[in-house]
């Protein structure tokens, strides 16, 4: 298997023109800071909510996205934030729509116009690491339109801003680059593992790995068997090895599995089986999320487990699992 890593994506169009030092980005990691007419707002929130708001149970439930709208007299204020909307239509004369059209170039005007685009977006527009987006229609009708059909394609602008930012802000200062060489010498895998990474336990005869981190705990297990590309490792027998190794190696922890989400990933064009669901213990007060990827590796011929787990009280725990399955996401075997 080749390494992984995540995918950063082309924006669709550059809007505006930025040529001064631009600061890191700042704001909350998950908030999109929407800046729309309130009468406007009330009318798309809920379907606008439905395609991007997702949820994530860990325990509690929590967004993967979130709107935060706000007014003209606080866009300077969240201007450089990781996440910026702009909504407006161009057949409005409240104030919102008036400032918003005012900072708009009249080539994408005019496109918004002709009626060949809505939506717009760019990475690193105003500060390093922020995705900043517009959603302009010609009127009310045709916005909703867009959302409705075309919603996800602002998800996707977000997500994989998000994605993009991660990864920059996980290994920016250091990785442990020695580490990681060392477990590939000697296991035949390995992962791009940040600063603070280190082996927990390893036992070569059990084929288990486990790497660990604190402040929060993060621990990502990796289990392996030799051979497995005739063998159909499915949802079940997936979810089966998961219990094996955590009441036989993580000290009798136990999954709620009626909890347990199946999906598919894309890690650089490989698509990986993935379980998010949550663990705890029978004794202490300890539990959380976790997310494990299971995987046929045809340079090694083995197949593949490997399971992040999340300790974090009292946190919001959504951004810390998807860090880890940004590391998670690469793993390689080969060079």
């Amino acid at each position: 298997m080749k390494k992984y890593a995540v995918l950063f994506f082309i924006p669709l169009l550059f809007f505006f023109a930025c040529d001064w030092h631009k600061p890191l980005a700042g704001g909350s990691d998950i908030a999109i800071m929407t800046l729309v007419n309130e009468t406007l707002w009330e009318d798309i929130r809920e379907d606008l909510s439905s395609r991007v708001e997702f949820e994530i149970r860990t325990p509690q439930i929590e967004k993967l996205f979130y709107f935060s709208p706000i007014s003209p007299g606080q866009y300077k204020e969240y201007r450089d934030d990781k996440i910026v909307l702009l909504i407006a239509t161009l057949d409005a004369n409240d104030a919102t729509s008036q400032f918003i059209r005012n900072m708009i170039g009249s080539s994408v005007l005019q496109q918004v116009e002709n009626g060949e685009r809505v939506f717009f977006f760019e990475y690193d527009k105003f500060a390093e690491r922020q995705t900043y987006m517009l959603l302009l229609a010609r009127n009310r009708e045709e916005l909703k339109s867009f959302i409705n059909e075309n919603g996800s394609q602002i998800y996707q602008a977000v997500n994989n801003g998000f994605l993009t930012s991660q990864f920059k802000q996980l290994y920016h200062t250091a990785e442990e680059k020695e580490l990681s060489e060392s477990l590939y010498r000697q296991l035949g895998f390995s992962f791009r593992l940040p600063h603070d990474y280190e082996v927990i336990y390893l036992d070569t005869t059990r084929k288990f790995l486990h790497l660990g981190v604190t402040r929060p705990h993060r621990n990502i297990i990796v289990y392996w068997q030799e051979g497995g590309f005739n063998k159909v490792i499915d949802e079940n027998y997936a979810i089966r090895i998961k219990h094996w190794l955590m009441q036989n190696l993580m000290d009798k922890i136990y999954i709620e599995t009626s909890y347990a989400r199946y999906r598919t990933v894309d890690w650089g064009g490989v698509i990986v089986n993935n379980i998010r669901g949550l663990w705890g213990h029978p004794t202490k007060v300890m539990g959380g999320p976790f997310t494990m990827f299971y995987f046929y590796d045809g340079v090694t011929d083995r197949s593949y487990y490997i399971d992040c787990m999340l300790f974090a009280p009292g946190q919001s725990k959504a951004v810390y699992l998807r860090q880890m399955e940004i590391v998670a996401s690469t793993f390689y075997t080969s060079k």
